[in-house]
């Protein structure tokens, strides 16, 4: 190709490469950068609001991800998870995590906010959301809380054990599993 022919798509290039480059400051605060997108088959978990709205007596809302009829699909489960065992699966992962940073001295995020949600999470069988499981689901998140406000070795295994009590009562399937997460 000839040098006047790429002329004028080497000042295009240039143009629009200045014009990208050459944006003025934005006046006032920089707003914080977008949060990273979840993984595309994994659910999205928010943390509820700060108020203790969640509790036994807390109606169940019908027709969300996770409630009966809606289970939620994922390669993990193909018959689908309830939202209660979003949760918990999400919670294994924030404890992994959290494992980690404190074995490399680091801080770590607090998990009450976000798992608080338990007690008014649609659970895989809703006859079992009685007050025996709304009961150990508050001594679990008081471990949790214990945690969050000492995180170490012992607060960690106290929320496995606050996991393991639990499934012993009903769910049993993860148990080994999470014996397996204690940390020795």
């Amino acid at each position: 190709m000839s040098l006047l022919r790429t002329l004028p798509i080497l000042g295009l290039t240039v143009l629009l490469f200045g014009a990208a480059c050459n944006k003025a400051e934005p006046k006032g605060p920089t707003p914080p950068p977008p949060a990273m997108a979840p993984e595309p088959d994994a659910p999205r978990i928010e943390a509820p609001p700060p108020e203790d709205d969640c509790t036994l007596a807390t109606p169940l809302k019908p027709g969300i991800p996770g409630s009966p009829g809606h289970l939620v699909v994922s390669p993990r489960n193909p018959n689908g998870d309830s939202e209660l065992a979003l949760l918990m699966r999400h919670f294994v992962d924030q404890l992994r995590e959290a494992r980690v940073l404190l074995e490399a001295k680091q801080a770590v995020p607090k998990l009450h906010p976000t798992f608080r949600k338990m007690r008014c999470a649609w659970p895989t069988r809703p006859e079992e959301r009685d007050a025996a499981f709304d009961g150990r689901a508050v001594a679990f998140l008081q471990a949790v809380q214990a945690y969050d406000g000492k995180p170490g070795q012992e607060t960690y295994n106290g929320v496995i054990g606050g996991c393991i009590s639990c499934h012993s009562q009903s769910c049993g399937g993860p148990l080994d599993f999470l014996d397996g997460m204690k940390w020795q």
